[in-house]
């Protein structure tokens, strides 16, 4: 009588994979109702892998086997209060960032056209395009450039030329 042992990972996820035997590796696939093993051993993981994927592929062009279609589905993510980053307190500009060296800052984007600044923008809740405000305090502001540059793109191609990106530091408490 020949014996063959033959060691499976636990908890295998995958369709194919690979085995170690006392004669060498060999390739596995897994279907709903068995798993089928190559016949040969092999020296390497490598070209049992190999051979595990040619016997799925003839096996499902034989129709031996049901493709299943797996779908991977993505959690959203929440934005919790305490891990939002908040934007809020008084700007400062680059000449007074530069006055305090031992205070830390992080960088701030608002969009301005002419002497004014965006208040409000693209809101859909309450149908706004744009709204102004004098007063830099009050100004929407955007953590990163990528955003502010995204934002001042669509305003000038909705309300004509004259958007710029202004940056600012908010200091870190």
């Amino acid at each position: 009588m020949n014996l063959i042992t033959v060691w499976l990972p636990k908890d295998e996820k995958r369709d194919v994979f690979t085995a170690k035997t006392d004669s060498g590796y060999v390739g596995c696939v897994k279907t709903d109702g068995c798993m089928i093993i190559t016949t040969e051993h092999y020296a390497k993981p490598l070209v049992a892998a190999n051979a595990a994927r040619k016997l799925n592929k003839t096996l499902k062009q034989n129709g031996l086997i049901q493709e299943t279609v797996k779908v991977k589905t993505e959690k959203l993510k929440k934005t919790d209060k305490a891990t939002e980053c908040k934007l809020t307190g008084r700007l400062y500009t680059d000449e007074q960032r530069s006055a305090m060296p031992l205070l830390s800052f992080r960088e701030v984007w608002i969009v301005t056209r002419d002497n004014e600044y965006v208040l409000d923008c693209l809101n859909t809740s309450k149908k706004l395009l744009c709204s102004y405000t004098k007063d830099k305090e009050k100004a929407k502001r955007f953590k990163d450039y990528e955003e502010a540059s995204r934002i001042s793109r669509t305003l000038k191609s909705v309300c004509g030329p004259g958007f710029d990106i202004s940056r600012y530091w908010l200091k870190n408490s």
